[in-house]
């Protein structure tokens, strides 16, 4: 099976460049839009000292099961315009809802059997485009019902844990250096500093931090999304693995039981939709990472997806 890939440009508030992946044109197939984690990557998921081309095997994968799939350069990165330090968590939605349409108005997509599958931030951008698109299903990874403010507190009590854990010199520098109540604390000045202002940045701790962005989602708690999704009425898929450091699967249980939404929380996958045997160390984040992306997508992710895709909106 061929699959073609081509570069599109989106129409929106700033042309966004994307990349559509597809295996026949000349039928009308359901298409998959995929909305990507937080940060500078590109539509691959890829960049300066990281390759992971996490988004393009999505792409791939769902190519091969017979969607017509876009993603997308996040704005003011790579081939998309605009300002990445001026864009709030709105902006990012409204790019996202104008790549759902672009997808739409393809010739060779079925107008109503869309998804947009959301990835890290991305899934809190899927679940917001819920209320501004009619779509016909979600599929997060990494991030379901999980606000920003939530996922840093989580990611800052696994380092304590880990560091709690450590022995020897360099064990008793990190519980030194690194105080759990003054990292949370920071966190709420962080935010609490962002819905105070309406500068495009604000200085954090030796850094300065986009203030639109973190007001956004300073606006909205993990129940917030829960609730939405929960409103939203058509199939979810939402995965999150047990070995995921940045989103917390725990969170998962704000869903259960409501029949339109199907949760999983496959045994040691980790955040970039890979499973390892040993513990991922949130303090050596970037290697292990770099280890795991060496291995393809996990096959029990894969087929959890390809399962839900066969009941919910079946390609062929």
């Amino acid at each position: 099976m061929k699959i073609t890939e081509k570069e599109v440009t989106i129409k929106g508030e700033f042309d966004i460049g994307a990349t559509v992946t597809y295996t026949d044109e000349n039928r009308k197939s359901p298409a998959i839009v995929i909305i990507m984690g937080t940060g500078k990557l590109d539509r691959d998921g890829n960049g300066a000292g990281f390759h992971s081309d996490i988004y393009k095997d999505l792409a791939n994968l769902f190519a091969e099961q017979g969607f017509a799939c876009i993603r997308y350069d996040k704005r003011g990165t790579h081939r998309s315009g605009g300002s990445f330090n001026a864009a709030g968590l709105s902006d990012l939605v409204n790019d996202a809802v104008s790549a759902v349409r672009y997808m739409k108005e393809q010739p060779y997509v079925n107008e109503n059997r869309v998804i947009v599958c959301g990835h890290s931030e991305g899934a809190m951008i899927a679940t917001l485009l819920s209320e501004k698109e009619d779509t016909a299903g979600l599929i997060l990874l990494g991030g379901a019902a999980t606000s920003l403010k939530d996922a840093l507190y989580y990611q800052n009590t696994l380092a304590a844990e880990e560091i709690g854990k450590k022995d020897g010199f360099s064990g008793a520098l990190l519980k030194r250096s690194f105080d759990l109540k003054k990292q949370l604390a920071m966190i709420d000045d962080m935010f609490e500093k962002s819905s105070k202002t309406d500068k495009e940045k604000i200085f954090v701790r030796g850094a300065f931090m986009p203030a639109k962005w973190l007001r956004e989602h300073g606006s909205y708690s993990s129940q917030d999304f829960a609730d939405i999704l929960k409103k939203y009425g058509r199939p979810v898929l939402a995965v999150t693995g047990t070995a995921d450091i940045q989103a917390d699967h725990r969170n998962l249980d704000l869903l259960k039981e409501q029949p339109h939404i199907s949760c999983y929380a496959p045994e040691r996958l980790g955040h970039v939709l890979r499973k390892s045997d040993d513990n991922i160390s949130i303090l050596e984040v970037n290697k292990d990472y770099r280890r795991l992306l060496k291995e393809p997508i996990d096959s029990e992710l894969i087929g959890i997806a390809e399962d839900w895709l066969r009941q919910y909106c079946p390609a062929r």
